[in-house]
């Protein structure tokens, strides 16, 4: 039993921290006029994003987050299979923090605490704010600008992921997945999650 635990845990570590598939589409962020001149969105207004009244420093950016990791990816990215993460979210970034899921006799990651005001739930939770751990933010990714963070104060993201450590609450230890299931917001890719997850 000990064994399967750990192996789960594991693939969960590798997901959230995984290099991004191989699909062309998927294989790093693209300015949003190279691929759809209409997904480039401005923040929405304070009455969706109350406690982030931001400029987005990656809103010309679409596709998934890089986030530097090295490890193959355990699950290739779809809608359908966000559906199957325990939380999801279109949320703005408004602050940083210490990693709150690392634990002393169960491991430590690399991993920034990151709180988003939250525009709407997919799946997975209801309240307006939410922290959960990340890979920390990369410069000198493949398809960022010179000198721009993989993302900041004022992104605007597409967020999915699991409970670190499992566990009853699906935001208890809450960590990001990598591997394109964490992207850069677009109006496309956001109704793509929104008929996948009827929300829960």
């Amino acid at each position: 039993m000990k064994r399967v635990i750990v192996t789960g845990i594991c693939l969960v570590l590798m997901s959230a921290l995984g290099a991004c598939a191989s699909d062309e589409e998927d294989s790093g962020p693209t300015a949003a006029s190279e691929r759809n001149s209409d997904t480039a969105q401005e923040l929405p207004d304070e009455q969706v994003f109350p406690d982030a009244d931001l400029d987005n420093p990656t809103s010309q950016l679409t596709g998934p987050l890089p986030d530097g990791g090295a490890a193959s990816c355990v699950e290739e990215y779809s809608p359908s299979a966000v559906a199957k993460r325990a939380f999801a979210f279109d949320g703005v970034v408004v602050d940083f923090g210490p990693a709150g899921s690392n634990r002393p006799d169960r491991g430590h990651l690399e991993l920034a605490g990151v709180t988003f005001a939250v525009g709407e739930w997919f799946s997975g939770g209801g309240t307006s704010m939410i922290t959960l751990d990340m890979a920390p933010p990369v410069e000198g990714a493949q398809g960022l600008p010179e000198g721009v963070p993989s993302y900041a104060v004022g992104s605007r993201l597409l967020v999915s992921g699991e409970p670190r450590w499992g566990g009853g609450s699906p935001l208890k230890d809450a960590i990001a997945f990598g591997c394109a299931f964490t992207r850069y917001y677009d109006s496309a890719t956001a109704e793509s999650w929104r008929r996948a997850l009827p929300r829960r």
